[in-house]
């Protein structure tokens, strides 16, 4: 069972009517919004930014959080492409989470024809941001033992935030001792800058201008399972008690800054990443051809994949285009978890594969 139709919800939010009309977002634009009835009540907002390096589960766990797949996600790196806000509103008080690209330095942003986006959104992020949470992957055995010099930069740099470690993929790391073995080295022994009694203490003294692996300074530490949910009430709780009082960025019926169409456009990115190898996906441009949402929030849409070559556009369609199939299959279950609504999308590959059906 879906919920209430979203068309019908913007509809009847004041500021939100000339999207409507339009039929090009039916998410976002929040103009005149400091009019809406519900900022004339006491209300709590809490701003939250999320950092951490590629697929470590940043967009999962926001995902788990609201309940809805307002991010999209895939198995490979650099799925979320600019920062995207979701938002939660759990009684008088409204969380905003800042969901950013994974962080990268300048060869990975040239070996993968990135957007300077994923040079500079973090930091954009942790400026507007109340609470910083970094998000760490123990199931990578390469990675897991370590900070990333980057998260640690911007730690540094934004050291009058508040922040907290989120140990992700729990689910996958069976041994306890292990796990706290691994927060003990990424905090060096220390929560708010105090070393924890009866643990020994690595350092006394980060050097920031060498690689560094831990930081001292984490107000809390969650360990969490985006995969299963698990531990992620915990974290839910925790941001809606540090909310403070202050006006609402968004109408309650709001989950996110970003419209129908971006929304529509990152899933289909994030499925070609999952279904295609390698590198293949970081060179196909994805396009809105075609965009509607009926009265009752029903959306039809067309999207359009540019590939480089003939050879390509088959490889995307598959035998008989049973590929394709897949990838529109599993797109429109993502998008329906997303908006509660049904939608119907079509893919169209440019060049055409010129196979038969």
């Amino acid at each position: 069972m879906f919920a209430q139709p979203i068309g019908s919800q913007l509809m009847r939010s004041k500021c939100l009517v000339s999207f409507v009309k339009r039929c090009s977002s039916l998410c976002t634009n929040v103009e005149n919004v400091e009019k809406h009835p519900r900022f004339q009540c006491d209300t709590r907002l809490l701003k939250v930014g999320i950092i951490g390096v590629p697929n470590s589960g940043k967009s999962t766990i926001i995902n788990q959080l609201m309940d809805r797949k307002a991010c999209p996600t895939s198995s490979k790196v650099h799925t979320t492409r600019s920062t995207a806000m979701g938002i939660i509103t759990v009684g008088d008080t409204q969380i905003v989470f800042l969901d950013t690209p994974g962080l990268i330095n300048e060869n990975e942003k040239k070996r993968f024809n990135l957007e300077n986006s994923f040079l500079k959104d973090s930091r954009r992020a942790l400026r507007e941001a109340d609470i910083v949470g970094v998000i760490h992957d123990v199931s990578n055995s390469h990675s897991r033992d370590r900070l990333d010099i980057k998260i640690i930069n911007l730690l540094e740099s934004n050291k009058d935030k508040q922040s907290i470690l989120i140990l992700n993929k729990i689910d996958i790391l069976k041994s306890k001792r292990k796990l706290l073995d691994i927060t003990r080295l990424l905090t060096d022994n220390c929560v708010d800058g105090k070393p924890i009694p009866g643990h020994q203490q690595h350092s006394t003294k980060l050097d920031f201008e060498k690689e560094t692996k831990a930081w001292p300074y984490f107000k809390d530490i969650f360990m969490v399972s985006a995969l299963t949910g698990d531990g992620l009430p915990e974290v839910k709780k925790y941001f809606v008690d540090k909310s403070k009082p202050g006006e609402w960025m968004f109408p309650d019926n709001i989950w996110t800054d970003k419209s129908a169409e971006e929304i529509i456009q990152s899933s289909v990115q994030a499925k070609l990443l999952d279904f295609l190898p390698q590198e293949i996906p970081y060179s196909l441009i994805v396009e809105i051809e075609y965009f509607h949402i009926n009265e009752q929030g029903v959306i039809n849409t067309v999207v359009l994949v540019k590939t480089p070559s003939i050879r390509l556009s088959k490889l995307i369609a598959g035998g008989g285009y049973g590929k394709l199939r897949q990838i529109i299959q599993s797109v429109q279950e993502d998008l329906q978890n997303a908006f509660k609504n049904f939608v119907r999308i079509s893919i169209v590959l440019d060049p055409p594969p010129q196979i038969a059906k």
